[in-house]
């Protein structure tokens, strides 16, 4: 097809109503199973093949129009024997948690927030931390979840950006919060204890065993249980009306990219992501039990691992504190249906000897996202789900923060190995060449973008950002560039190579580091493996291969490396081999237990006239001095 062509009839497609769009989509689903005959364009966005992996039914779907908290209160209000929420074994149905929220709203309104006010949030992932979510959503108000262990510095950055004047967090901040609350204009700040919903003999026993704070008494600051007994005197009017389009949330990006920014989230995109897993035919039903560890400062908990679960009748097991190698402890305590993880955490998960001799039927969904999955670790996982009883393939997915966190997922009969899955049912998904809106055909690599209902409102107080990322085409959709290279395939499957701007290039040679890293990790002795770029005098950039490798194996570096690039030969071009290795006992994590590539490319700048091999180990504690060989 020609470009022209291509551009009329997305031209055509953006004119026609959200029905006509609805009975498209059915034609183009019967085309892809073969129903009828039909002309295919080769383009993903025109064509969308992965309609034949969803039914009529959740295509003709409606999304309704009302407030987070209303699509969940409307379908649970009354429920007193589904369990919404598990807190250390204390199960907390869905009457009593809306029990919940509604005494957080009428203590809200008291101190005065009302509609559009901007509310931060530092807390860990609590029941109260939910009551205090849904209660803004029902008066208006805007959250702004921050990681509670932010220095107080951070804190003022964000309490001068957004002019909040209201505070709630973790009782355990109080001391980075006294730092700053006199020189801030902050009307209020409400601690909350991490014990708070657990019973008074624990709370004690654990008070008991805890360090006491010695904090300085403050007018501004107050406890929870305070803050709840205020709202017992308040009357009036505690619910805003529906508007579409009214912020909810303001989540803040990892900044493994560059400079954090804040995502702002509607009620349109809490409410799609939910319906979508409920009209999508996932394997799921009321009563399933879903893993929460990850915290409230990440979209994807707040959408997909506190909203979805709540409105699909899940029991939702919160976990305040998390440290990636409890992971294996926890699944094998609460045995849930579904979780999300990182591709760290799963392969502790598979090495656990506990896990080992666990039957793990009990999975029906387990889900890797947040980083690449890559294909050798990915065998070994579902190897592993095959001989313990559990023949559902680990679930990769793909989002970014900017579309909810998720907007490909990898539907079980829609599977494919070493990709990301397919877009949601909602959802268009297209390769295009990099910084333009030039559509690439089925197969072809380029941008990964994204058009959805999930999608962002903007960046809080970032019109720039905002506009190079949210791009209207020529087919009068509103995109999301996504800045990952990948392709979408002819039955819309989506793989992703990596990020652009981790692509580098040497001497006019463009490497990919995923591609390389895949290879490394074949190799059984290597146990960690992160290719940065290395600024470079004669080649511009380098790649650099940071490795972590098992202690007895110290001495024979030389050897893996030699292994390693025989591998890379026999694979890829020469210009693929790193120019610099550096073994360390371990790779620095983001606070989301990604691989933190900006942080070892800062290291890496350290060596650049060092020799080939580095070794920079940690034993016992006691770092090894830094021999270059």
């Amino acid at each position: 097809m020609k470009k022209e062509d291509l551009i009329k009839l997305k031209e055509k497609i953006s004119k026609l109503s959200d029905e006509e769009k609805k009975l498209r989509d059915l034609y183009l689903r019967k085309i892809s199973l073969g129903e009828i005959y039909g002309p295919m364009t080769g383009y993903p966005s025109i064509d969308k093949p992965w309609l034949k992996y969803y039914d009529e039914s959740g295509i003709l779907a409606d999304i309704p129009k009302e407030r987070a908290y209303d699509l969940i209160y409307n379908k649970y209000h009354d429920n007193k024997k589904l369990i919404a929420l598990n807190y250390f074994g204390v199960k907390i149905n869905y009457h009593e948690m809306f029990n919940k929220i509604n005494s957080v709203a009428k203590s809200l309104k008291i101190l005065g927030i009302n509609k559009g006010d901007i509310v931060l949030m530092a807390m860990p992932t609590i029941p109260e931390m939910v009551y205090t979510f849904y209660a803004l959503n029902r008066i208006g108000a805007i959250v702004d979840t921050i990681d509670p262990r932010i220095k107080s510095d951070r804190y003022k950055e964000i309490i001068e950006e957004t002019n909040a004047k209201y505070l709630i967090a973790l009782d355990l901040c109080q001391p980075i919060i006294e730092e700053f609350i006199q020189e801030e204009k902050l009307n209020k700040v409400i601690l909350v204890s991490p014990t708070e919903s657990l019973p008074l003999p624990v709370k004690m026993l654990l008070a008991m065993k805890e360090k006491k704070l010695q904090n300085k008494p403050n007018d501004k600051i107050i406890d929870w249980s305070t803050f709840i007994k205020l709202g017992t005197y308040y009357e009036g009017v505690i619910d805003c009306e529906y508007e579409e389009n009214m912020p909810v949330v303001i989540v803040h990006t990892g900044g493994t990219t560059g400079t954090p920014k804040g995502v702002i989230l509607t009620n349109e995109n809490f409410n799609t992501m939910a319906i979508t897993q409920e009209i999508s035919g996932f394997n799921s039903q009321e009563k399933d039990r879903f893993l929460t560890f990850l915290p409230p400062f990440i979209a994807y908990c707040l959408v997909n691992a506190i909203h979805d679960p709540l409105y699909l009748g899940f029991e939702n097991i919160l976990i305040p504190k998390f440290d990636a190698k409890d992971f294996p402890s926890l699944m094998h305590k609460y045995k849930p249906n579904h979780v999300l993880a990182g591709p760290i955490l799963w392969d502790y998960f598979i090495k656990d000897k506990k896990i080992s001799k666990d039957n793990l039927s009990y999975l029906k969904s387990p889900i890797s996202g947040g980083d690449v999955l890559n294909i050798e670790l990915e065998r070994a996982i579902n190897d592993f789900y095959k001989s313990h009883n559990c023949n559902i393939p680990i679930a990769s997915g793909y989002g970014l923060t900017e579309v909810s966190a998720a907007a490909i997922y990898s539907k079980s009969i829609a599977y494919k190995e070493g990709h990301v899955g397919i877009p949601y049912i909602k959802n268009n998904v297209s390769a295009f060449i990099p910084n333009t809106e030039e559509e690439l055909l089925c197969g072809l690599e380029g941008e990964i973008c994204i058009s959805t209902p999930t999608m962002m409102n903007k960046y809080y107080n970032n019109e720039e950002a905002t506009k190079d990322i949210i791009r209207v085409h020529s087919d009068g959709l509103r995109w999301v560039h996504t800045g990952d290279l990948g392709t979408v395939d002819t039955d819309g499957s989506v793989k992703i190579s990596g990020r652009i701007k981790r692509l580098i290039v040497r001497n006019g040679n463009k490497i990919f580091p995923s591609t390389i890293e895949d290879i490394i990790r074949q190799n059984k002795l290597i146990t960690g493996i992160s290719i940065v770029s290395m600024p470079n005098a004669k080649e511009r950039h380098v790649p650099v291969a940071y490795l972590t490798i098992e202690s007895d194996l110290i001495g024979h570096e030389e050897e893996l490396i030699d292994n390693i690039e025989s591998s890379i030969k026999e694979r890829l071009p020469e210009f693929n081999i790193p120019a610099k290795y550096i073994f360390k006992s371990e790779l620095p994590l983001t606070n989301i237990n990604k691989i933190d590539f900006k942080k070892l490319e800062e290291e890496a700048l350290k060596y650049t006239d060092s020799e080939k091999i580095v070794l920079s180990y940690n034993i016992n504690n006691s770092k090894v001095k830094v021999r270059k060989i």
